[in-house]
């Protein structure tokens, strides 16, 4: 019989399950979020349900309402402001994988993986599906972003993901910006391969850049 789960451990796995849901874009702005029907759902008793939600609000991913709490709703100046943002921290990011990459650093399936990850965007933009497109997105950005291995660079990352993924949902499900996507994330893996860190910082700027256009253009 398997050791029953700690509250501890309990709170952590609600806690990146929930992650998660922000991550793909799965949970609206302003939806109400509550202990009852979480830990119902779960599995869980309310104490671990009220550990996440705890640190969710630390996160900033959700505020306090009058039952429960609600997803943050971003205004169009802190979506720009996150954006700006964005964009340097994935520039940083590309930048240094790519200097890694001419160091000799890289595992080849490191790289591969990178490639794949591009791949399986362009697969499921093919097909129009927007979530799925979403979710390959955010699985490409990870997969240069996390690369350097830089504990500091990936917790910054992960909190300016988790609380854009609302938008980039929004973004893919333009058919003309969808296109244009791949044809960046070919270019940011292009210098990464050829560890050329200034072209893959610009390219990774350009990028970010560009979605916080679209964006704008739709709000």
């Amino acid at each position: 019989m398997a050791a029953p789960r700690s509250a501890s451990s309990s709170a952590e796995a609600v806690y990146v399950t929930l992650r998660g849901r922000f991550a793909d874009g799965d949970l609206a702005p302003g939806e109400r979020l509550t202990e009852a029907a979480l830990a119902q759902e779960l599995g869980v008793s309310r104490t671990p349900v009220r550990e996440a939600l705890g640190r969710l609000l630390s996160d900033g991913l959700v505020v306090p309402a009058a039952r429960g709490v609600v997803v943050a709703t971003l205004s169009r100046e802190e979506i720009e402001q996150i954006y700006e943002l964005r964009a340097a921290l994935e520039g940083l990011a590309a930048a240094l994988t790519a200097r890694r990459q001419a160091a000799g650093l890289m595992a080849p399936a490191e790289v591969r993986r990178i490639q794949e990850a591009a791949d399986a965007v362009e697969r499921a933009v093919a097909d129009g599906d927007v979530k799925r497109s979403a979710r390959a997105n955010l699985a490409f950005h990870r997969a240069f972003g996390l690369a350097p291995v830089n504990p500091f660079l990936e917790d910054a990352l992960h909190r300016v993901w988790d609380r854009i993924a609302v938008s980039t949902v929004s973004n893919l499900a333009d058919a003309e910006w969808a296109r244009t996507v791949l044809g960046q994330h070919r270019a940011i893996c292009a210098a990464i391969v050829d560890g050329d860190a200034d072209a893959a910082r610009r390219a990774a700027e350009e990028h970010i850049r560009s979605a916080a256009e679209i964006y704008r253009a739709a709000h």
